[in-house]
């Protein structure tokens, strides 16, 4: 991390030049636009009504799922602080929780993100070998869990079968071992097998987000859960750590994928 190139190759060693270049980075990285076929938009407004209040029961589960010993976010609050806050703590997260799920508004803190570089292999003067982690606000999972948790189950209906990633029960372990008997089955059998691996390139950091959307209303979301999500992900925010990882910390920028997707934010 003492030195870091450019994107026309030189070397940069002053903390500012590194700095803006992992801002620069960054910014190019969770704002790229991607756009497909624009028919998909042209969908019916959803008929599910899901306009009831957040419960405490709710919060309580989301609190209590929450991790110890992890790093917190900008508001620099550790899970555990919320786990052990008592009883005054889970009324408040309620209340705070609920006005979001009515109004869509997020506390800013919650928004917000910081992006921690962790080398991978190869250069590592290039940016693109590291990878980019995201620390959020530990309150601001009270609610993501809550929307997860409302989302799980309209999702498991419209889910093809053959669909393991990010499911319960559907580790990479089990799906290894029924490779394997696919493998051996098929050579006990003498028959050919093939197997084919795409490797999207930042897939989950460069959704098309209009077609999330209109791909939720397809399916008959709820509106308010649609909506939720859609304000979160209109409003987040990032800032860089680099130097050594937590010397400097850049400015904040507008970073419509700030946010990480539910599974990895969680």
């Amino acid at each position: 991390m003492n030195s870091i190139k450019d994107k026309r190759g030189n070397s940069l060693t002053e903390e500012k030049e590194i700095l803006k270049r992992w801002t620069e980075y960054c910014s190019e990285l969770y704002t790229h636009q991607s756009r497909g076929d624009p028919s998909v938009l042209n969908v019916e407004e959803p008929t599910n009504e899901d306009d009831y209040p957040i419960l405490r029961d709710e919060v309580v589960a989301a609190v209590d799922s929450l991790r110890s010993g992890k790093s917190a976010g900008v508001d620099n609050i550790p899970s555990e602080l919320l786990k052990h806050g008592g009883e005054s703590t889970i009324d408040m997260l309620t209340i705070i929780c609920n006005k979001i799920w009515q109004t869509g508004e997020w506390p800013k803190p919650w928004t917000q993100s910081l992006i921690i570089v962790i080398p991978k292999k190869g250069n590592l003067q290039l940016c693109q070998n590291y990878r980019t982690i995201s620390l959020i606000s530990h309150a601001s999972k009270v609610m993501l869990r809550i929307i997860l948790d409302r989302l799980k189950p309209q999702a498991e209906s419209i889910i093809a079968e053959e669909q393991a990633g990010f499911r319960k029960g559907r580790s990479t372990i089990e799906q290894i071992f029924n490779l394997r008997l696919l493998c051996e089955k098929h050579l006990q059998h003498q028959r050919e097998l093939y197997h084919v691996f795409i490797d999207f390139k930042n897939a989950f950091d460069r959704v098309w987000h209009d077609a999330l959307w209109a791909t939720m209303k397809k399916f008959n979301m709820g509106k308010k859960l649609t909506h939720t999500i859609q304000q979160l992900y209109a409003n987040a925010s990032s800032a860089v750590f680099a130097h050594d990882f937590w010397g400097v910390v850049s400015h904040f920028c507008r970073c419509p994928t700030g946010v990480p997707p539910f599974p990895n934010s969680l």
